[in-house]
């Protein structure tokens, strides 16, 4: 579970009037998304702990879709070698521009409803930041992974890391505001292992 303690005075909300195929009024930001005290968009991953090997990638691609001119979903893990498919159900056009460090930078555009761009990451890398060069306010963050150990926050704050072998983990959650915080956690054999992540911040 990921929540969040503290008062937020500030959410940031998005102008995309500027484009007449985008929504005409402000949307809420996807930087801070809290109900009830549960903070979503949490990357949540096995930082330390799996035994030494090489987990092969799964045959389907992971698929980012632009709608309503932003990115769905906003943050999202994948392995590296895998597929990324990138959609546009927008009737507005798109330059997609992940801005990786370890991996190769790409630019394309996309057209209104185009077709797919697909592509691969080939080395594990932390939240790469992918923009939108025309429609600046568009943003999501894709974390490449050399496992399959990983998860994203819901709306509710809950997050499952499946299949995780019996093992001491060192835990991480990462929000792209709050930064990462760690957790050990112990699980056993046919068990299931809680843990709780408490993010606090003042003021965005």
């Amino acid at each position: 579970m990921i929540n969040f303690k503290g008062a937020i005075y500030k959410v940031p909300t998005l102008d995309m009037s500027q484009d007449p195929a985008c929504p005409p009024e402000r949307q809420p930001s996807d930087a801070f998304v809290m109900k009830n005290g549960a903070l979503a968009n949490v990357f949540v991953y096995v930082k330390e702990g799996l035994p030494q090997g090489r987990f092969a990638p799964p045959s389907e691609a992971v698929v980012l879709d632009q709608k309503g001119c932003r990115y769905s979903p906003h943050v999202m893990g994948i392995m590296a070698g895998q597929q990324f498919k990138v959609l546009n159900s927008d009737f507005a056009q798109h330059n997609v521009h992940p801005m990786p460090a370890n991996n190769s930078q790409w630019n394309e555009t996309q057209m209104p409803m185009g077709q797919p761009i697909i592509k691969t990451f080939a080395h594990p890398e932390m939240m790469v930041p992918i923009q939108c060069n025309q429609h600046p306010w568009m943003r999501a963050y894709v974390s490449v992974m050399s496992h399959p150990y990983f998860a994203v926050s819901a709306a509710d704050g809950s997050f499952t890391i499946k299949n995780l072998p019996p093992g001491d983990y060192t835990i991480a959650a990462v929000h792209e505001k709050f930064g990462e915080q760690t957790m050990k956690v112990k699980v056993g054999p046919k068990a299931t292992a809680k843990v709780e992540f408490i993010f606090a911040q003042g003021q965005l």
